[in-house]
């Protein structure tokens, strides 16, 4: 797996549970902490962290449970927050601006409500504006056991799979590698335990969506995929709806879809990516 993206890559411990980030840019440039999608690892950025490190200081995390953040632990977005303060405190970070994908944005949301003094801004990247659970169709079960029991021949046919539903996305060979390992039947599967399938989606399933985005005060974004990749009508009525939601709650939040995109636009669209948090972020 090419790294070679961070300039360095460092652990913090907090309760006896390690977890591993690896930063790059400017140090006293403005900080970025880049929180990946479930089942990824800080590697899901690797294709915009070269274009965003040319501006600001990157921290781009393992959340528990991924990459090389893996012991044994409680899986739950509380724990996530505690990490993140425990690495902000780490880093001597005073304040950052917290760029989230998928379920991350939840805690990321989460963080800013606790600790607003500091978290500058928020990005949310097609998650966190609504609950999990009221998706139509979201069913816990078979979601975990889907994941749970994916299997891969290599990594070379998970990156190819991968591939084929997002795009190259500048992502360097190797970089799913952190995601798997080895399973009992010999074949890889996702390094995420089933347990944090679990915890972590049940968490996204059942959040006080009222109270947590009422509380939040910094700047948000929220960047959306394109809406014609939605399953079907009833999705699409869903997400509108619940946008509609988001913004009467977070009335500070700016909403913009990227034309073409996919949930994880990160990889699928990353120069549009990476204009729309510049642009965000020179306001």
């Amino acid at each position: 797996m090419d790294r070679s993206v961070f300039t360095s890559i460092k652990t913090v411990e907090r309760d006896g549970f390690v977890m591993e980030y690896g930063l790059a840019g400017h140090k006293h440039a403005p900080t970025l902490l880049l929180l990946h999608a479930i089942r990824n690892t800080k590697m899901l950025f690797a294709g915009i962290i070269p274009d965003l490190a040319a501006h600001f200081r990157i921290v781009a995390v393992d959340l528990r449970g991924h990459g090389h953040s893996v012991e044994q632990s409680t899986f739950s977005f509380d724990a996530i927050v505690d990490d993140l303060i425990g690495l902000l405190d780490a880093e001597s970070l005073d304040q950052v601006t917290v760029v989230a994908s998928s379920f991350s944005s939840v805690p990321a949301q989460m963080l800013a409500a606790q600790r607003p003094e500091r978290i500058a801004r928020l990005i949310l990247l097609d998650g966190g504006y609504y609950r999990l659970g009221e998706v139509p169709g979201f069913q816990l079960d078979q979601v975990v056991q889907r994941l749970s029991l994916a299997r891969f021949s290599s990594v070379e046919e998970a990156e190819r799979q991968f591939a084929d539903r997002y795009g190259e996305g500048k992502l360097p060979t190797g970089w799913m590698t952190s995601e798997l390992e080895g399973k009992e039947d010999g074949k890889l599967g996702y390094r995420l335990p089933r347990e944090a399938f679990i915890g972590y989606f049940s968490d996204y399933a059942a959040f006080d969506k009222d109270t947590l985005f009422h509380s939040i005060t910094c700047p948000v974004l929220v960047l959306l995929a394109d809406e014609r990749f939605l399953p079907d009508d009833e999705q699409r009525a869903f997400h509108r709806a619940a946008v509609v939601f988001y913004q009467q709650a977070v009335r500070q939040a700016k909403i913009h879809s990227i034309p073409g995109a996919l949930h994880l636009l990160m990889v699928s669209h990353p120069e549009e990516t990476v204009k729309e948090i510049r642009s965000f972020l020179a306001k």
